[in-house]
């Protein structure tokens, strides 16, 4: 909460917001409604936001106001670049925004998104649905190792992850999911691909374990990681 109050009020002194908000404008078919449900979490919800694209329209489902943020991080505050990676691997999908934002940078374009949270995985699935069989959906958790675990999802599902890297199991729903451990993923990935040009990582609390896992042969066939941390984001490139 105090977090979210400091972000508020920072809000107006960063210059990214403002490139943000232009972006909004200019890709947003209903830019006010856009800003006004991500300044104010106003609106019904489940919500459909349609963005202007390199490939055309697109349309996207966002279940939650919380998701909102989702959609503003990736399409107009950019927080994974604006790159056009022709293969990503996209560690913790959720709702498939990020992925979708991939695939709508070219027609080429291809997507590996990993996530096991079943309500996330059917809105994912929808999001994606429209690029076919360039997203290749994984129904798993990526791990330092392979194994059962213990996940905690919280209501939403912005905020879930392994209970291992968790702070506090309040609110949370804790289930078993099977993961797959992220070298092998990655190995398979590059054998049916090629190539990875991004690596993406937010995975609410094991960002680091998983990218201390890779290891250094495999880095070197990756473009670029990038990952979340509790301030931002942070690129490793090759």
């Amino acid at each position: 909460m105090v977090t979210d109050v400091r972000r508020r009020w920072s809000a107006p002194f960063r210059p990214r917001n403002y490139r943000a908000a232009w972006s909004t404008l200019t890709t947003s078919r209903r830019p006010v409604d856009a800003l006004d449900r991500y300044v104010r979490g106003s609106g019904d919800y489940p919500w459909t936001v349609t963005l202007r694209t390199p490939i055309g329209p697109l349309d996207l489902l966002v279940p939650h106001a919380h998701d909102v943020r989702t959609v503003n991080e990736v399409f107009h505050r950019h927080d994974y670049g604006t790159g056009r990676p022709e293969v990503v691997v996209d560690i913790g999908g959720n709702i498939g925004i990020s992925a979708a934002y991939w695939l709508s940078r070219s027609a080429t374009s291809r997507v590996h998104v990993w996530e096991p949270v079943p309500h996330n995985l059917e809105t994912l699935r929808h999001n994606v649905a429209p690029f076919g069989d360039r997203c290749v959906v994984h129904e798993a958790a990526l791990a330092p190792v392979a194994g059962p675990a213990t996940f905690l999802i919280d209501p939403v599902g912005r905020y879930s992850g392994l209970a291992e890297y968790q702070s506090t199991t309040e609110g949370r729903v804790a289930v078993e999911v099977r993961c797959e451990a992220v070298a092998d993923a990655l190995t398979a990935v590059l054998e049916r691909e090629g190539r990875i040009d991004l690596v993406k990582v937010d995975t609410e609390g094991s960002e680091d374990a998983i990218v201390a896992a890779i290891p250094t042969h495999l880095r070197a066939s990756i473009g670029e990681i990038v990952h979340e941390y509790p301030g931002g984001v942070r690129r490793i490139r090759n």
